[in-house]
C-alpha cells in the first residue's frame, strides 16, 4: 500500500515565479484586520504608507531562466568553431497539458470516485499553478461484457471551465460492469477512444502535452472492444500522450497489471489475461504507474502522479544563417520533469562565411515524449518562446585586401630611363576600395632595365595585402611587340551538380605596344557523356571577334559551366595576339575544378508503419538544409537535416503508424540541387496473437 499525507491547499510557484494561492475566509479576515494595524505602525514610525523605503527593503527574486545561457555571442574565424555547455530546466508539469481523467465505472470503485469528486480542486489547482494554460476532461469505462461500447463515455470534453469539469466528475458512478464474468474490464478501449478524439470531445490542441490519468483496479480485455493493445500504444505514441496509471487496491480487482485472476475461483477470466498491460503502455508513453493505492487516497495519488514524469528535451533550429551549423550533443536528453537537461552545443562557421558580418540562429528547445527508435520529439511538443536560445556569431575579418598592380614595359625616353605611370588598386571584401601605397611611386623615374614595384594596402581589421610588378624600361630601338598574359580563376573551386562554376579569365598586356588581334581559348574537363555538361561559348576575344588591349591594360571575361555528373579536372585558358609576344610562357594558365554529386542512401528499404527510416547524405554543400518528404502518405513535421562540415548528414524520417502501405519514395530537396529520390516499401507490421480470444 502507498500512503499519502492529507492534501493541503498550499501556494505553488508559477513558472514566472509568482504565487497562486486560495486563502481561506478566516485568513482573509485576519489579513483585513492586520492592514489598519500596519498603517498605524508606519505612521508612528514616521513612514507614510506608500512612501519609498530604501533601507532594509526586501530584494525581488528573479526567476531562474529555463535556458542557460539564453544568449550566446562569440567572434569566430571563417571555418572555425566554438561551443558552450547548455542547460535546459524542465517544468515540473509538462507545458500546456490536456488532462483526461479516465475512471473505472464499475461496482468496486465507489471510494475512488468519491475521493476524486471531493478533491478535484486539489488536482486542478496543482496543475494550474504550474501551467495556467491547462484543459481537463472526464471519461469513464466499463466492461465489453454487457456494457454498450464497453461502457466508454465522455462525461465532459476538454475544457478550461473548472465548474464544467467538476460537473463531469460528479456524474461518475458505479453502474457499469454488472455482467462481468471476471475482473478484467475495458480501459484499453477507453485509451484508444481518447487517443482518437472520442468523437471530437478529446481532440488535443496543437502544441499540447496530452496526459491520460487511468484510474482502475483491474486489467483490461485485449482486444478491448475490438482494439488491440498494440494499436492503442501506437495511437497514443502518435499523439505523444502520456499515461499515468493509478492502480487502486481492491479485493475484487486483479490490478491494472493483473492476469484476470483476483483470487476468486468463481470470478476468473477464461482464458487468462496477459499480465503487465499497464506497465507496457505506461513505459511506451513515458508515463508513470502508482500501485496499491487505497480508494480514499486516489485524489492524492493523481496529484502525486504529475510529479517526476519522464520527459525528453530536444531542439530545432529556427531562422539559422546558412553559414552557421549548430548541433547539440546528445540530440535529445531524457530527464525527470523538473530536472535540468545538459547538452554540449557545437557551433561551426562555414569557411566561406562572409567576413565582417554577424550570423544569427535561434535554438528552440522542445519538450515531450520521444518518438520510439528515433532522436526526435513527438509531433505534439510545444514550441515555447521561454525555451529559446539566441546565438550571435561575429565572423572575423581575416582576409587581406586584394592588391593588384600589373607588369609594364615602356621605351626609354633617354639614357636616364622614363617616367612611368602605372595603376594600382586594392579591394577588400569588408571595407571595399582601399588606398594603396607603392614603392617606387607611380610617376617616378625608372632607369633602363627592370625595377620591382611593391604595393601595400591595409584594411580596418589590420590585414595587409601586397602585390608586386615588374616595370621594364627598354633602351631604343625596340621593334613593335606586346606581352599578353593569362590568369584563370575558377570560383567556387568546389561546386555541385546542377550548380554553376564560373571561370574568370584575366588578360593583361605589359606592352610596350597595344596588343592587337587578341584571341582567348578555353577548355573545361570533359565528362563521359556530353549531355552532362552545359558550357556556353565565349562571346569576346574570339577568332571571329578578336580584341585589342592597350599597353598596361587588361580585360576580364567570364565563362560559366554547369555539370550533371561528378568530375575533377583543370580549366585551361590560352591567349595569343598578332604582334610578337615577348614572353610566351605566361600565355597559358589553369585552375582546378571539382564538381561533387550529392548522393542519398536509405535504410531499411522495407519499413513498417511506426518505424523510422534512416537517410544518409554524402557530398552535399556544408551548412545546407535538406528537406524530406514522402511522395505519398504523410510526412512528419521537422523532417529536415543540416549538412555537416564534411558534407554528410544523417536524419530519421518516420513512417506514421496509420499511413498508407505499399511502395513510396523518400524525396530529398535542397536549394539549387537536383531532387534525390529513394524507394521505400511500407509493409504491414506483424500482429501479435491477441491475449483475449473472445467468449461465446
Amino acid at each position: 500500500m502507498r500512503w499519502f499525507q492529507p492534501l493541503r491547499r498550499v501556494p505553488r510557484s508559477r513558472r514566472d515565479g509568482s504565487v497562486r494561492a486560495r486563502p481561506s475566509a478566516s485568513r482573509r479576515t485576519l489579513t483585513a484586520l492586520r492592514i489598519p494595524a500596519l498603517a498605524l505602525l508606519l505612521v508612528v514610525s514616521g513612514v507614510a504608507p506608500g512612501s519609498a523605503v530604501t533601507s532594509g527593503a526586501p530584494s525581488v527574486s528573479v526567476p531562474e531562466p529555463w535556458v542557460t545561457p539564453a544568449e550566446f555571442t562569440d567572434a569566430v574565424d571563417p571555418g572555425g568553431s566554438t561551443g558552450v555547455a547548455k542547460q535546459v530546466r524542465t517544468p515540473a508539469i509538462p507545458p500546456r497539458p490536456d488532462v483526461i481523467l479516465l475512471v473505472d465505472g464499475t461496482a468496486s470503485m465507489a471510494d475512488p470516485i468519491k475521493s476524486v469528486q471531493e478533491n478535484l480542486p486539489e488536482i486542478t489547482d496543482k496543475i494550474l499553478a504550474e501551467q495556467p494554460d491547462s484543459r481537463f476532461a472526464v471519461a469513464t469505462f466499463g466492461d465489453q461484457e454487457g456494457d454498450l461500447n464497453a461502457g466508454f463515455s465522455v462525461l465532459q470534453g476538454l475544457t478550461d471551465d473548472l465548474e464544467a469539469v467538476q460537473a463531469g466528475v460528479d456524474r461518475l458512478d458505479t453502474a457499469l460492469g454488472g455482467k462481468s464474468r471476471g475482473p478484467s474490464e475495458d480501459w484499453i478501449n477507453g485509451l484508444w477512444q481518447i487517443a482518437n478524439g472520442a468523437g471530437g470531445q478529446t481532440v488535443f490542441r496543437d502544441g499540447a502535452s496530452p496526459v491520460i490519468v487511468l484510474v482502475g483496479d483491474a486489467s483490461s480485455h485485449a482486444p478491448s472492444n475490438g482494439h488491440s493493445i498494440d494499436d492503442t500504444i501506437f495511437d497514443l505514441q502518435d499523439r505523444s500522450v502520456r499515461v499515468i496509471g493509478v492502480d487502486v487496491a481492491s479485493k475484487i480487482g486483479d490490478g491494472l497489471n493483473g492476469n484476470g485472476d483476483a483470487g476468486d475461483p468463481e470470478y476468473v477470466e477464461d482464458p487468462l489475461t496477459t499480465p503487465d498491460q499497464a506497465t507496457r503502455i505506461i513505459s511506451a508513453t513515458n508515463g508513470r504507474l502508482l500501485e496499491g493505492i487505497d480508494g480514499d487516497k486516489v485524489a492524492e495519488a493523481i496529484a502525486e502522479g504529475f510529479n517526476n514524469l519522464p520527459t525528453t528535451v530536444g531542439y530545432r533550429l529556427d531562422n539559422c544563417d546558412p553559414s552557421l551549423t549548430v548541433a547539440l550533443d546528445p540530440p535529445t536528453r531524457s530527464v525527470t520533469s523538473g530536472d535540468t537537461a545538459s547538452f554540449a552545443e557545437n557551433i561551426d562557421v562555414a569557411a566561406d562565411a562572409p567576413q565582417g558580418t554577424t550570423l544569427t540562429c535561434t535554438v528552440q528547445f522542445l519538450m515531450g515524449t520521444q518518438v520510439p527508435g528515433t532522436e526526435t520529439i513527438g509531433p505534439a511538443a510545444a514550441a515555447d518562446p521561454d525555451f529559446q536560445e539566441q546565438i550571435s556569431i561575429d565572423v572575423n575579418d581575416i582576409d587581406a585586401p586584394v592588391v593588384t598592380v600589373d607588369d609594364l614595359t615602356v621605351r626609354a625616353k633617354d639614357k636616364k630611363g622614363a617616367r612611368v605611370t602605372y595603376a594600382a588598386t586594392a579591394q577588400d571584401a569588408t571595407d571595399g576600395t582601399l588606398p594603396v601605397t607603392c614603392t617606387p611611386d607611380s610617376g617616378s623615374l625608372f632607369p633602363v632595365g627592370r625595377t620591382t614595384v611593391t604595393c601595400l594596402a591595409t584594411d580596418s581589421a589590420g590585414n595587409t595585402g601586397t602585390d608586386t610588378a615588374e616595370i621594364e624600361v627598354l633602351e631604343a630601338p625596340v621593334p613593335p611587340s606586346a606581352d599578353v598574359a593569362m590568369k584563370v580563376d575558377v570560383s567556387p573551386d568546389r561546386t555541385y551538380t546542377g550548380r554553376p562554376a564560373r571561370a574568370r579569365f584575366t588578360v593583361t598586356n605589359a606592352g610596350p605596344d597595344p596588343a592587337t588581334g587578341v584571341v582567348i581559348g578555353s577548355s573545361w574537363p570533359k565528362p563521359s557523356k556530353g549531355k552532362d555538361r552545359s558550357l556556353p561559348a565565349l562571346t569576346r576575344c574570339t577568332a571571329a571577334k578578336p580584341c585589342t588591349i592597350p599597353a598596361g591594360g587588361r580585360i576580364e571575361l567570364t565563362q560559366t559551366g554547369t555539370y550533371r555528373a561528378a568530375i575533377t579536372g583543370d580549366v585551361r585558358a590560352t591567349v595569343r595576339g598578332t604582334l610578337p609576344d615577348r614572353r610566351k610562357a605566361n600565355n597559358l594558365d589553369t585552375d582546378r575544378l571539382r564538381v561533387l554529386k550529392p548522393s542519398l542512401t536509405v535504410t531499411p528499404q522495407v519499413a513498417k508503419p511506426g518505424q523510422p527510416v534512416l537517410a544518409r547524405g554524402k557530398d552535399y554543400p556544408p551548412g545546407a538544409t535538406v528537406r524530406f518528404t514522402w511522395n505519398i502518405g504523410i510526412t512528419p513535421g521537422g523532417a529536415t537535416a543540416t549538412v555537416g562540415r564534411d558534407g554528410t548528414f544523417e536524419v530519421q524520417v518516420l513512417v506514421l503508424r496509420k499511413d498508407k502501405l505499399g511502395p513510396r519514395e523518400l524525396r530529398a530537396d535542397s536549394r539549387d540541387l537536383a531532387r534525390l529520390k529513394k524507394p521505400v516499401l511500407v509493409v504491414q507490421r506483424n500482429l501479435q496473437p491477441p491475449d483475449f480470444a473472445g467468449r461465446a
